[in-house]
């Protein structure tokens, strides 16, 4: 039974690595281009058109690999307010249980939501206005993104419930450095 977890984990941490690659080059990209632009803008005197329509692309890819990467890691933006509150880590669990099940029904529907926009975008053929690039390639990273999201939000569910069902009764809240 190990043996599959074991699978499990290295191809969650294979996914961990190529989001890592594909974000340094992406950013890499970005940064190429934006120098290219100002150089041949203020230097030469002599804009390239489409380079911003360019930009487009390896923008909204690293914003959404971005976002699915910090579910990944679990390094999104969270406020834990009610749990300084709570005096049982139990209860904490509980909590974050919770926040996990609202966070997965609205990954749902926002999946949901970004595959009908992706059935739109298929249906539609958008190309970008200069490059005559298909918008296809940044549209459809909206459903991906969401679904990963919602798949790794499904695993921190699973990661709290586990955590709240074998954590006894009276066990006392950790320090701040126990718990993250």
């Amino acid at each position: 039974m190990s043996e599959p977890k074991g699978l499990f984990s290295n191809i969650l941490h294979w996914a961990g690595q190529a989001q890592d690659m594909v974000l340094v080059f992406l950013m890499s990209f970005i940064a190429i281009l934006v120098f290219g632009q100002v150089v041949l803008r203020y230097v030469f005197k002599a804009p390239l058109m489409g380079i911003e329509e360019l930009l487009l692309f390896p923008t909204t890819w690293a914003y959404l690999i971005g976002s699915i990467k910090a579910s990944a890691d679990k390094n999104q933006i969270v406020a834990r307010v009610l749990e300084v509150f709570m005096k049982k880590q139990k209860t904490i669990y509980l909590v974050r249980t919770v926040a996990s099940v609202l966070s997965g029904i609205v990954l749902i529907w926002l999946s949901y939501w970004g595959y009908d926009y992706l059935k739109y975008a298929l249906r539609v053929q958008k190309e970008s206005p200069t490059l005559f690039i298909p918008m296809i390639w940044s549209e459809a990273l909206v459903f991906i993104s969401m679904a990963c999201m919602t798949f790794y939000t499904v695993l921190e569910f699973l990661e709290h419930l586990n955590s709240f069902v074998h954590t006894p009764k009276d066990m006392l809240a950790q320090t701040e450095e126990e718990v993250f």
